[in-house]
């Protein structure tokens, strides 16, 4: 409000009508730090702003600092207690005997599939011709002299 009736009075405007008094160098310096001090508050005010901002989207620490420290001996962990040293990895597979036989089954159909054909059944009443087709060019019978 001080800032507009300051501005007001620089461009010759008066609010209420009445003829502008002269005003001495003192007052002047007291508007100036009224001035100051509601800018340092506006300052303050967004300072607090932007830290409880900060605050909200601020992320937890990974590994959280321990405060209390624990005294004596801590007690041991899993791999300790187990001592199993350097162990090479194990397949999922040999975990369970009757899955891992099954798989074994199941790749060595795949493998029989290409030695051996598969019988058919279902296409024993009915002849439909030829299934690599008929080549004219090859004759498999015996010639006669």
């Amino acid at each position: 409000r001080k800032g507009l009736e300051l501005m007001e009075a620089d461009i010759g405007l008066g609010g209420d009508g009445e003829e502008e008094e002269d005003v001495s160098d003192n007052e002047l310096m007291d508007d100036d730090e009224d001035e100051d001090g509601f800018y340092k508050q506006i300052q303050k005010k967004s300072k607090a702003k932007k830290e409880y901002k900060k605050s909200l989207y601020e992320v937890a620490p990974k590994y959280p600092r321990m405060s209390n420290v624990v005294d004596g001996e801590r007690a041991i962990g899993r791999m300790i207690m187990k001592n199993r040293g350097l162990v090479a990895h194990k397949n999922k597979l040999n975990r369970n005997p009757r899955v891992k036989k099954r798989e074994q089954y199941r790749k060595a159909l795949i493998r029989r599939r290409g030695a051996v054909r598969d019988v058919r059944t279902d296409e024993g009443h009915k002849y439909g011709g030829e299934e690599t087709g008929i080549k004219s060019g090859l004759s498999r019978s015996r010639k006669l002299r």
